[in-house]
């Protein structure tokens, strides 16, 4: 209960809809007991001590409560927590009111006022000492009231321009606590004070007393026509003020008031906006008082009907204080123990039927939109808009209940069927004392009534009574459980595992495997001109020859079936345990025409009314079209009603709203944007849409850009999860659509950014990637110089070696030919000048010696000869010595500084350039000849080119003419230096023969003074 010594103090606002509004929202023509009532307690999450109600510009709806203030999204309960450095004044809060703007302003019980804007808090004190804030209420020009009551002291206090002021005997209020506080559309001020009503008109100074009385407990409302109504509490009863009192433009004769003897005045009210009076009960619980109505058996007179709701019927408690129409429609109330919903459905129970049947229910139409419904032990007569009237009591289990056409009642037993008439039911004895138990029955286009009696076969009553059926119905071997007539008047019967069509003396079986696969077969109906097989695994329809059917693994909302009709609106209805399936005739053609498509629907379950799931297992039509328009579901808990023509939709688009984001254990709310720390890599963001009618119907769609490549359905889950992030700029939206599928497409969004640690950072990519390239670098130098070193190592075993074979050829071959020449000089000198053999001998000894001095030379050759760098005069040389004289110009070219090469390396490249400089020569008809030589600081290249006939792809591709390794020495010579060579040339546009050797292998490289302990680059020359 509340505290500070106040006296039960309500909060209490007041609306009252135009009496011709253009929806409505709650049928002011069903009961209490017609509306969906849920209700939150304490052990739901609910808070206690609900005094105040307010729904914000955002959808949220707010409970201010005597332990703080909580917002509710229809789902969740949340405590409002103010942000670090702020607090709420007191946690007992009375009054609360959204102003407009989207503030939400929030009188306490210790007599501060507080704003909270984008969810910040700002603290008022008005300024009178011990008063409470018991009602807050905004002017048209941005003004905020307030009334403070206190127990000797109050007053009303005005907010504008920034700060608050008391409006006292200044403006013609008398002194003393103000109770309640209304703000009128055209601009007027009303307060109930000092014993009486106040106002402060438009454009007038002072307030003026009215000859209205408001008590302590007053308080003032106005309807959205403009009218102002007043519960002046005490024995008055609450009524709308003088007309001479209200505002301009309100037109038309208010509402009676509404007598004490029914209800206490001072409690809370409110006028929803289809005139319909809720109010607080001073004995316990809620009371509506809806518009007057007419009568059921007198409609030209009228009645006002006077309901009450509490504890016993489901209210949270029997305390209950604030009421509040939300933007929806929907009615809320609080009590000390939770909070209450009514809202419209679209499926009405039918009230004064018993919850649940042992044996089921039946049910059948009759004349003038009424249902006749059998329970276990009664039967009822059951009207839409008022309680089912019992008009007779059942001897035996009831098997089936039938209306004919004359509106005569037939019931079926385990043992035989009766006829009601009056409140009694009269047994039938059938011909031979034929009993059993009667499941269907049939009426023919030539008026015979016929009883299906199960183990004895078909009945049917004539002018002279009941006889056996004629052929063919009277020759079936097996009474079927279900009988029914199509448009062609042809005869369907139902045996649960087949049907029979009966067309004149022709029968025909349909079972599974002429498509009828539903299983067992719950209910064959005719609807206009098809005819359709429902059961446990979908719904089937003939086709003239074979049925198709639509089964329950591919569509699920079609699984155990148990009636189908068509309704008002021109759809198909199907009742079922998924609840109530809608489904338009073209979207039931195209599901047909396509089986394997997804079927367009729209489902109606508990949350829509609906006491229970598809009676089961009856072999009764669970679907009852009435001549009113009118759809009756056979549900597990009772019968229900439904007008397919006027179905309610919620056409407002659902708020969304994101409510915090959870990262690295910190959690942050309320904000448009977010910089998280740096390095998180996954958050979880919380969001919300504010549709609550059906709340668990809301449906969500959300994309983080750049992560998610479309929207992510997670159904009804209000909460995404994201793991793995990176540093970056992330921006998250989400949309969201109400229980009727109305979308919110602009949603709401949240910018989240994640600025990278420095191992993120692009400095320190670059500096890795610096780090990388020159590690990269050194390794490939050290490997360049390892590659190098053994192939100078090799150059250099080879180099020896040739200088170990120039030393034995000197020493044995050369020495000892030249021995022999001067043993034959010797010889020869013997012989006298004369003779013959001298002159041939000379001539050899002058072979011999050019023979040795070639000797000599390559022996010299191979020995380390001279470093001076003679390439390009050797090649002139070659081209000398082996040129014709018509041979084309020669042109040698040299670039660089001149640089000695490795004894081995100079070999090799004066041989391959010799090879290519003879080939020009020799083949290529050339005019013009140019050798390159180019000494680069990172390699040595020679180039011969020339303008001749060219050597022809194929030629190049093999490597030479058959038997000539020109070539292919050229490319082995290369590939021991490690060098590159190519043969560039085309037919008639000359050749050119390249020549590259690195560096490190081609060039001498003298000895460095000093060491270096550290080189970034290999070092390829000076």
């Amino acid at each position: 209960m509340r505290g500070g010594g106040r006296s039960c103090v309500w909060i209490i606002g007041a609306l009252m809809l135009a009496a011709n509004p253009p929806a409505r929202a709650l049928d002011p023509q069903r009961g209490l007991g017609q509306l969906h009532h849920t209700a939150w307690t304490i052990e739901d999450g609910a808070p206690p001590d609900i005094w105040a109600l307010a729904q914000s510009a955002d959808g949220y709806l707010w409970l201010g409560t005597g332990g703080g203030l909580y917002r509710f999204d229809g789902v969740r309960f949340e405590e409002f927590r103010p942000v670090a450095g702020e607090s709420l004044p007191s946690a007992n809060i009375n009054a609360l009111f959204a102003d407009p703007q989207g503030d939400l302003w929030i009188g306490f019980e210790a007599g501060q006022i507080s704003r909270l804007r984008g969810g910040r808090l700002t603290t008022f004190s008005p300024g009178v000492a011990g008063a409470s804030v018991l009602q807050i209420a905004g002017g048209r020009n941005n003004d905020i009231w307030a009334a403070l009551m206190g127990r000797r002291r109050g007053g009303l206090a005005r907010y504008a321009n920034g700060r608050w002021t008391m409006v006292g005997q200044s403006r013609g209020l008398p002194p003393g606590g103000v109770s309640s506080v209304l703000a009128a559309r055209d601009g007027s001020i009303w307060a109930a004070t000092g014993g009486w009503l106040w106002v402060l008109r438009p454009k007038a100074r002072t307030f003026e007393r009215t000859g209205e009385p408001a008590l302590e407990r007053a308080r003032i409302f106005q309807a959205r026509d403009g009218r102002i109504w007043l519960s002046p509490g005490g024995a008055l009863p609450v009524h709308a003020i003088a007309p001479a009192l209200q505002p301009a433009g309100v037109k038309g004769a208010p509402p009676g008031p509404v007598s004490p003897s029914l209800e206490g005045s001072g409690e809370p009210i409110w006028v929803d906006r289809d005139n319909v009076l809720w109010g607080a009960r001073t004995r316990g619980g809620i009371f509506r008082i809806a518009a007057a109505r007419r009568s059921a058996t007198d409609r030209a007179s009228l009645h006002p009907s006077v309901e009450r709701f509490t504890l016993g019927d489901g209210l949270s408690s029997d305390i209950a204080s604030p009421l509040l129409e939300d933007r929806e429609g929907n009615i809320w109330v609080g009590t000390n123990l939770g909070l209450d919903r009514f809202r419209q459905t679209n499926t009405v129970a039918a009230p004064g039927l018993p919850a649940t049947s042992r044996q089921g229910f039946q049910a059948a139409a009759g004349q003038n939109g009424t249902v006749y419904v059998l329970t276990g032990d009664r039967l009822f007569k059951v009207h839409a808009d008022r309680e089912a009237e019992p008009i007779a009591r059942l001897e035996g289990r009831p098997r089936s209940l039938y209306v004919d056409r004359s509106n005569g009642v037939w019931v079926g037993f385990e043992h035989g069927f009766a006829r009601l008439e009056g409140s009694r039911l009269r047994f039938v004895t059938l011909p031979g004392g034929v009993k059993g138990g009667v499941v269907g029955w049939l009426e023919t286009s030539g008026g015979l009534l016929c009883a299906s009696v199960l183990d004895q076969g078909v009945f049917c009553k004539d002018a002279k009574g009941w006889e056996r059926a004629p052929a063919p119905l009277g020759t079936l071997r097996r009474a079927p459980v279900q009988m029914v007539s199509d448009a062609g008047e042809r005869l369907w019967l139902n045996y649960e595992d087949h049907l029979v069509l009966l067309d004149g003396a022709r029968q025909t079986v349909f079972s599974g495997k002429d498509g009828l696969t539903v299983g067992s077969i719950e209910i064959v109906a005719a609807v206009d001109d098809e005819v359709y097989a429902v059961g446990d695994f979908g719904v089937a329809r003939f086709d003239g020859r074979r049925f198709q059917t639509l089964r329950s693994d591919r569509h699920p909302l079609l699984s155990r079936l148990s009636g189908i009709a068509k309704g008002a609106d021109g759809a198909i209805w199907l009742n079922g345990l998924k609840g109530v399936v809608r489904v338009t005739a073209a979207d039931m053609a195209s599901a047909f025409a396509d089986p394997g498509r997804p079927v367009r629907t729209a489902l109606f379950d508990l949350d829509d009314g609906l006491p229970g799931v598809a009676q089961q297992d009856s072999n009764t039509p669970t679907v009852i079209s009435t001549t009113d328009g009118k759809l009756w579901f056979v549900t597990s808990h009772g019968v229900a009603w439904m007008d397919p023509r006027h179905l309610s939709r919620n056409p407002l688009p659902p708020p969304v709203s994101i409510t915090r984001l959870v990262a690295a254990g910190q959690s942050f709310a309320g904000l448009s944007a977010i910089d998280l720390p740096a390095g998180t890599t996954s958050f979880q963001i919380d969001y919300t849409a504010l549709s609550l009618a059906i709340p668990d119907r809301v449906r969500f769609r959300y994309q983080l850009e750049t992560i998610d490549a479309g929207w992510v359905d997670p159904g009804l889950r209000r909460q995404a999860f994201y793991t793995g992030l990176g540093p970056g700029r992330y921006r998250f939206r989400v949309i969201a659509a109400n229980n009727d599928g109305v979308w919110n497409r602009t949603g709401a969004t949240l910018t989240v950014v994640i600025p990278p640690t420095f191992a993120q950072s692009i400095w320190f990519k670059i500096i890795i990637a610096g780090a990388l390239l020159a590690g990269g670098w050194l390794l490939y130098s050290m490997r360049m110089r390892q590659v190098a070193s053994t192939i100078r190592l090799q150059l250099e075993e080879r180099l020896r070696e040739r200088e170990r074979i120039a030393r034995e050829l000197h020493d044995t071959l050369l020495q000892g030919f030249q021995g022999l020449v001067y043993r034959f000089q010797s010889a020869i000198d013997m012989l006298p000048a004369s003779h013959r053999a001298r002159a041939n001998l000379e001539e050899a000894l002058d072979l011999a010696d050019t023979a040795l001095a070639e000797g000599r030379d390559r022996v010299r050759n191979l020995r380390t000869g001279p470093t001076d760098d003679d390439v390009a005069q050797h090649f002139a040389g070659t081209a000398a010595h082996s040129a014709p004289t018509n041979a084309g110009a020669f042109q040698l070219v040299t670039e660089g500084h001149p640089r000695p090469l490795h004894p081995v390396v100079r070999a090799e490249i004066l041989r391959i350039g010799d090879e290519a400089i003879l080939n020009a020569i020799r083949h290529s008809a050339a005019q013009k000849i140019v050798v390159s030589i180019v000494y680069h600081s990172r390699e040595f290249l020679l180039q011969i080119a020339d303008n001749g006939v060219g050597i022809a792809p194929e030629l190049i591709a093999r490597g030479g003419r058959h038997n000539h390794f020109g070539m292919t020495g050229m490319r082995e010579r290369a590939e021991v230096v490690r060098g590159s060579f190519s043969i560039a040339s085309r037919p008639g546009g000359g050749t050119q023969v390249t020549l590259t050797v690195p560096a490190s292998i081609a060039y001498v490289h003298k000895a460095r003074g000093g060491k270096r302990l550290f080189r970034c680059r290999l070092p390829l020359g000076d």
